[in-house]
């Protein structure tokens, strides 16, 4: 699916400082009313689907709670928490351009329940006392995935129509601007999306990074798009200064990329140290709260869906020992929290006697040795039963794992558990910021590929999770590991 936005043709370009002028304002003046158009339209858009998530919500509350006896919520106190919804949303998440999956979770999950508590807290001091509670939890409980799929719903739509989003120029075409760029155009739902292209290399222009044109130096400016992103880290601080006084002066917004690779990118904020600009970074998992809630949510929903699991197991377990009379459950040994080993629960997917097939077959078959020795994983692995590949598809092979996170070995979301040879081929820093946290049943390189995003993906994902963990991204990626194993993105 292409999202990117076509800019105007011709793409009109002017060198060096914007001077007043009628061509100037006239661009400026199209430009700015296409992005308000867009602006507008995209919020209105999602806003209405959420208002639709609510007020359907609210019916279905009304209706059980009429079923089962109990005093209705008053339609006149939900008219007024929709128009509140609609006024403090329009604020702070419409349309949400550039606001990642975990910042947008967030701030919609944040909202929801101020405005109910808030409701709740009315009601309760006025017409239904403490009954209201029980009224307001149920809004929440219902309302909340209402409008959260109400909003992915029309934001699908606004994307796969070409409508969703705003173009944006970037200035660097070198390896953190095809970064960027790259970055940009595989997450869609971010909205911003690359039409051009400047960099002071001449070799480059004429060239494309990513299908985008490079239009030429970064002296160039353009009313092609109403957003800037400068990916120049090394650039000097005087030459960024003339920039932002130059052309970058034209763009409506401008967004800087630092030198600061590899650090935490959420939870980042700007601090004004006396007209001096600093970036606080909170590393959340150095704070013994944090680690411990983080804790006690596993226990939680594992404990909580033991009626839904345990029988699950007992049955897959039945059909695997039924196949070929061999014990269902296979153990390993991984590297865990703090370096320490420990035996992984899976249900055996392969021949009892695989490792004598798999080193047969390796020895017999150059490429499958290749395969082997890139990914530790085969496509087409020749020790896996029939009943295995269905649970690899769907991994469902995994769930005994559950009883790893209830005995503290593991967690439901984090780095994938790795034996000590595959560990090992990591680099030295990802490997100890991996044993900072308990691996996960599934995590960030599960849901962005897995086998698919190899070794690379690991060393790229593994510590961004662990710099940048939080309840949100948990939650992200809990949601994101249902799309992927139902499209069984990559599992083999």
């Amino acid at each position: 699916m292409d999202a990117r936005v076509s800019p105007p043709t011709p793409v009109i370009v002017a060198e060096g400082p914007p001077t007043e002028g009628s061509l100037r304002n006239q661009l400026r003046a199209q430009r700015a009313n296409a992005y308000l158009r867009r602006r507008l339209g995209n919020g209105a858009a999602l806003l209405s689907s959420e208002l639709l998530g609510w007020a359907a919500a609210a019916a279905l509350t009304n209706t059980l709670l009429a079923r089962w006896g109990f005093t209705p919520l008053p339609w006149a106190w939900l008219e007024v928490l929709l128009l509140i919804y609609a006024v403090v949303a329009s604020l702070r998440v419409q349309p949400g351009w550039g606001l990642g999956a975990v910042t947008e979770l967030e701030r919609m999950v944040t909202l929801a329940a101020l405005l109910v508590l808030m409701l709740t807290l009315g009601l309760a001091l006025t017409e239904q006392g403490w009954a209201a509670v029980r009224s307001g939890a149920l809004l929440l409980g219902l309302g909340l995935p209402a409008v959260l799929l109400a909003r992915n719903l029309a934001k699908r739509v606004l994307v796969r129509s070409g409508l969703w989003g705003v173009p944006v120029v970037v200035y660097g075409a070198a390896l953190t601007g095809q970064q960027v760029v790259t970055a940009l155009q595989a997450e869609a739902g971010l909205g911003y999306h690359p039409v051009a292209v400047f960099d002071d290399n001449a070799a480059l222009h004429g060239t494309e990074v990513s299908g985008v044109p490079v239009l030429g130096h970064t002296n160039l400016w353009t009313q092609a798009a109403p957003i800037a992103i400068v990916a120049m880290p090394g650039v000097a601080r005087t030459r960024l200064v003339d920039l932002l006084d130059g052309p970058l002066s034209v763009y409506r917004s401008v967004i800087l990329i630092p030198d600061l690779f590899e650090m935490q990118s959420l939870w980042v904020q700007a601090r004004d140290l006396g007209g001096l600009l600093g970036l606080e970074i909170t590393h959340n998992l150095a704070d013994p709260l944090a680690r411990r809630l983080k804790r006690g949510i596993d226990l939680l929903a594992v404990t909580l869906t033991l009626p839904l699991w345990l029988p699950l197991c007992g049955l897959i377990a039945l059909l695997i020992w039924l196949e070929d009379r061999a014990k269902p459950l296979f153990l390993q040994r991984r590297t865990g929290l703090g370096g320490e080993t420990f035996d992984t629960w899976k249900f055996r997917t392969m021949l009892p006697d695989a490792e004598e097939v798999l080193a047969r077959r390796l020895a017999e078959d150059p490429a499958l040795n290749a395969e082997w020795q890139a990914h530790f994983k085969l496509k087409n692995d020749p020790r896996i039963t029939r009943i295995g590949g269905l649970l690899r598809k769907t991994s469902l092979d995994e769930l005994p794992q559950l009883v790893n996170v209830l005995r503290g070995e593991m967690a439901l979301v984090g780095p994938r558990p790795l034996p000590l040879y595959h560990l090992e081929e990591l680099p030295l820093s990802v490997q100890q910021l991996r044993r900072e946290v308990r691996p996960g049943m599934t995590g960030l390189w599960q849901v962005s590929g897995r086998s698919d995003a190899g070794n690379e993906g690991m060393v790229r994902l593994d510590p961004y999770y662990v710099r940048n963990w939080s309840v949100w991204l948990d939650i992200v990626i809990l949601l994101r590991t249902v799309k992927a194993v139902l499209r069984s993105a990559g599992a083999y």
